[in-house]
């Protein structure tokens, strides 16, 4: 099989085989962070620590990436006229969220990183929604 057969394909065939692989890493990474001797290693430790302290847009984005993939809607009214856009903004928005971490002093509870990882579902469920490109 040459390189002009593969580049032909479906190009989401290269994109899910790329995705499927980063998601088995990341399985096996945790599985093996998990067992061994150190403790509070695991990715979910890592994320808690980072967004407690400056890093709060973590939440969001991930909540943004949930409603993207896994929810979504094709009502027009949400969706935005350039694709790229919603991108964009997510990353500013997630710009805005490491720059309020920095500046802003007050505790983290779950609650606030609970309405954070909300309002990102609602986001990439609305304006970050896969089910546009097949309305």
């Amino acid at each position: 099989m040459d390189l002009a057969e593969i580049i032909d394909r479906d190009p989401y065939v290269i994109v899910r085989w790329i995705m499927g692989g980063f998601g088995l890493a990341y399985i096996v990474m945790e599985v093996v962070l998990n067992l061994n001797e150190v403790e509070g290693d695991s990715s979910n430790t890592t994320l808690l620590e980072w967004s407690s302290h400056k890093a709060i847009f973590i939440p969001f984005a991930l909540g943004a990436i949930g409603g993207h993939l896994f929810l979504g809607t094709s009502n027009p009214a949400f969706e935005l006229s350039n694709s790229m856009y919603p991108v964009l903004l997510l990353a500013v928005l997630c710009g805005i969220g490491l720059l309020l971490g920095y500046k802003l002093r007050f505790k983290r509870t779950r609650l606030f990183f609970s309405v954070l990882l909300l309002a990102g579902l609602l986001y990439g469920h609305l304006f970050w929604s896969m089910d546009y490109a097949t309305s």
